[in-house]
């Protein structure tokens, strides 16, 4: 009977247990991707330009010295190459030297001879291989008739007769005791004349 019992009790858990299962029904769990709302970017005042660089100015030039990349007062740091003796223009006995310049100076000289004298003041003499005369030239010959005055021919800065000049090779520039510049075998070479060492000197 106790028997008996345990078993109808555990036949009706059994089906009350079916019973509620089926009560229930299966579980339909359907997980949702959530939607994300787009994401807005956030407006905000465009950014300002970058302010423009500033362009380095160039210092105006104020000595002949100015013009050239090399120290014209302090040549012989350079250790140019000892050329022999000779004479100066003046007729005067010289030390020669020659020196390779590291970058063409005045956008057309690559060499420059030195003519040293006694007194320790020296003459330079700047060879090219060219009869083109820039915009870097054309401005020291300006400047050199700011500074000399004009030449003495009465020459003054570069124009449309030294265009002409150029191909003939008869271009020039002098001033004596100062600089000349010219193309007589039509290659430009210029000259400047008596510079002491280490003596920059404002020519006006």
């Amino acid at each position: 009977m106790g028997l008996f019992k345990f078993g109808k009790h555990h036949s009706q858990t059994s089906s009350d247990t079916k019973k509620e299962l089926e009560t229930e029904g299966p579980l339909n769990i359907i997980i949702e991707t959530p939607v994300m709302p787009p994401i807005q970017k956030e407006i905000s005042d465009p950014l300002p330009p970058p302010p423009p660089e500033k362009k380095k100015e160039k210092k105006e030039e104020e000595d002949i010295a100015d013009f050239f990349t090399v120290n014209i007062y302090d040549i012989f740091k350079y250790n140019p190459e000892s050329a022999g003796k000779g004479k100066g223009a003046n007729g005067h006995p010289a030390e020669l030297f020659e020196l390779e310049l590291p970058e063409l100076e005045l956008s057309a000289f690559f060499k420059v001879e030195i003519l040293r004298y006694e007194n320790q003041r020296y003459d330079l003499v700047f060879a090219s291989n060219t009869n083109e005369i820039g915009d870097r030239l054309k401005k020291f010959i300006d400047f050199s008739c700011k500074a000399f005055g004009p030449d003495f021919m009465r020459k003054g800065s570069f124009n449309a007769n030294d265009l002409r000049d150029v191909p003939l090779g008869v271009f020039s520039r002098i001033w004596y005791g100062k600089a000349r510049m010219e193309n007589t075998s039509f290659t430009l070479t210029l000259t400047l004349y008596g510079i002491t060492p280490g003596e920059q000197v404002t020519p006006y």
